[in-house]
């Protein structure tokens, strides 16, 4: 009797323990991950880039003989390349940058009783670059020493004569990041370049200057 006595008490202890047991062994769930929010950082301006460019230019050129003065507009397209590196700190980028182009702009006009063409081909600069950015959109002025090739040739007898004048330029743009690496720009610049004999060919001295509107595409390595 008495071992059926403990029996049954044995039995009712087990079932007792039974339910605090089971909480023990239930499977623990996994700690929820907390979500990684990524916050846009800010397009960094900093680096070499090189591009190329195409635009219009209006160029003039003006003679004088001693006697007469001629004032001689030069209008054409022009294609080029540039290069240059950036330095970007707290939204301030500045760096340098040189340039090369082709312009298309030869003109014939009578003067002195001849028919003569000028045109420029050839020419650059090396300036300097200063501007403020709004993440991927650039502001700048920019400004250095500049270049071009003058030609000039009496149609009538074919002799000509070409020389390189030098100058300075100074200039303007707005500047777009489309990529981490591609970039788009428009730049508007005047250069001045000082007086030549080149034009003692015809008998005339010169001096030429010009306005050009570019736009261009680089790459950022």
């Amino acid at each position: 009797m008495k071992s059926i006595i403990f029996g049954a008490a044995g039995i009712l202890l087990t079932a007792g323990a039974l339910p605090a047991f089971a909480a023990d062994m239930a499977i623990a769930e996994p700690p929820v991950e907390t979500p990684i929010t990524e916050v846009a950082g800010i397009y960094d301006w900093g680096g070499f880039y090189v591009g190329v460019n195409t635009g219009y230019a209006w160029t003039g050129v003006e003679y004088s003989d001693g006697v007469s003065a001629i004032n001689q507009d030069l209008g054409g397209f022009a294609v080029g390349a540039y290069a240059g590196y950036n330095f970007f700190n707290d939204g301030w980028v500045y760096g340098v940058e040189a340039d090369i182009k082709r312009d298309f702009n030869d003109e014939r006009f009578a003067a002195g009783g001849t028919t003569l063409e000028t045109e420029t081909t050839w020419g650059g600069s090396v300036r300097a670059r200063l501007g403020y950015a709004i993440d991927r959109t650039l502001i700048y002025g920019t400004g250095g020493y500049a270049f071009t090739h003058a030609k000039l040739e009496d149609v009538n007898t074919g002799a000509s004569e070409g020389e390189t004048l030098h100058g300075w330029t100074i200039g303007a743009g707005v500047e777009q990041a489309f990529t981490d690496n591609v970039a788009g720009r428009l730049e508007y610049r005047y250069s001045d370049y000082s007086k030549s004999d080149v034009f003692g060919a015809a008998g005339v001295d010169g001096d030429i200057d010009s306005h050009s509107v570019m736009v261009g595409v680089s790459m950022k390595f």
